[in-house]
């Protein structure tokens, strides 16, 4: 199937979209960071080493994802999945900061610029990603696929050898959120999300029956888009909500 940043309408009703994730989005080789990296940058007394390392290493691979999906949002006319994704990107970024802050960890993207990193794996990847994006959009498809996917996979693994339940509550929420993230960059890659952003219930219902978060759902206001969607999809339902007062996430992240 071709694929045009030009709008286009869905490909088959009922196609699974990302949804607002409840809380926040990419993080990535959290478990693999390099040693050697970002030496200027302090660990944390109050809280454990590799905790420290992994909040440090999220914070600035949350700024590369954001840096990367404006840089091809500008690209090609603010399409979407990226214009929508790069402001959960920011609200990741912030929700990491708050957590070194509440920990007393040093800030590594204190002061860099836009493009810049203090890990060489994250530049060698922004700077890649940025080439690749920039040649179609088909190719920036792509780039997001890659991106998230590995996201999913490092997230997973870390939460999972996390045993602060504060940063296991964040990098778990992050990994949902990068998975929702993926699912929206594959329907665009498929044909099945209009680059626009138009298009019936892109991101579910606001409201429901208790799922932190829907999918292409009709229920009470769309979050993207004109039409009303299809299926059943809640956004804020009694059971499920924000998480608790320990986590310093929003629980409102709109994907």
């Amino acid at each position: 199937m071709s694929r045009t940043w030009k709008t286009r309408a869905m490909a088959a009703a009922g196609a699974m979209l990302v949804t607002a994730a409840g809380v926040q989005g990419v993080a990535q080789a959290l478990g693999s960071a390099p040693e050697a990296a970002a030496t200027s940058v302090a660990t944390a007394t109050s809280v454990d080493a590799t905790v420290a390392k992994d909040l440090q290493f999220t914070r600035e691979e949350e700024r590369m994802a954001r840096d990367l999906y404006t840089a091809l949002a500008a690209k090609y006319d603010q399409a979407v999945p990226f214009s929508r994704i790069k402001l959960s990107e920011q609200r990741h970024f912030d929700a990491v900061g708050t957590l070194l802050t509440r920990y007393g960890v040093s800030d590594p993207s204190a002061g860099k610029a836009a493009g810049t990193y203090a890990y060489p794996e994250l530049q060698k990847l922004y700077d890649g990603w940025l080439a690749q994006g920039n040649t179609s959009l088909d190719s920036a498809y792509d780039v997001g696929i890659a991106l998230e996917k590995r996201d999913v996979a490092d997230l997973k693994k870390i939460a999972a050898g996390t045993k602060d339940d504060t940063a296991k509550t964040l990098f778990t929420r992050l990994g949902t959120a990068s998975e929702q993230h993926l699912a929206a960059f594959e329907a665009a890659a498929a044909g099945e999300l209009p680059a626009d952003g138009s298009g019936g219930g892109w991101m579910g219902g606001r409201q429901g029956n208790g799922q932190m978060g829907g999918m292409t759902g009709r229920g009470d206001g769309s979050r993207m888009g004109p039409g009303a969607g299809t299926g059943q999809g809640g956004r804020m339902g009694p059971g499920a909500g924000p998480g608790t007062g320990d986590c310093p996430m929003a629980d409102d992240d709109e994907s």
